[in-house]
C-alpha cells in the first residue's frame, strides 16, 4: 500500500480549494475543486501532477480542467500507481 501525505490550501490563482497528494513513489498530484464562493459542493475539478519538489520547473503534467469527481480520482489513482520517478531517473 502506498503511503501518502496530504496538503490543503486555496489555489492562489483562483481561490478554489486545492488538495495535494504527495505519494511515496516520488509523485505529487494536485486536485483543484471548482466551486462558487457561496457553495460547498462542486461538480468539476482540475488535476495536475509532477515529481515531488519540482512544481513549476517545466515537468508538470496538466490533466483535463473539467473532470467529474470519479474522473479526477481515477486520474490521481493512476499517478499513485506509477513507478517510482526517482528510480526511473537513476536508471
Amino acid at each position: 500500500m502506498t503511503d501518502c501525505e496530504f496538503e490543503a490550501d486555496l489555489d492562489p490563482e483562483t481561490g478554489y480549494p486545492r488538495v495535494r497528494f504527495n505519494f511515496d513513489n516520488g509523485w505529487t498530484a494536485s486536485l483543484v475543486m471548482h466551486m462558487r464562493a457561496s457553495r460547498t459542493k462542486c461538480m468539476q475539478a482540475s488535476v495536475a501532477a509532477w515529481p515531488t519538489g519540482e512544481c513549476g520547473q517545466g515537468v508538470t503534467e496538466v490533466g483535463p480542467s473539467e473532470m467529474t469527481a470519479d474522473e479526477a480520482m481515477s486520474w490521481i489513482f493512476c499517478i499513485r500507481q506509477r513507478a517510482d520517478v526517482r528510480r526511473d531517473r537513476a536508471a
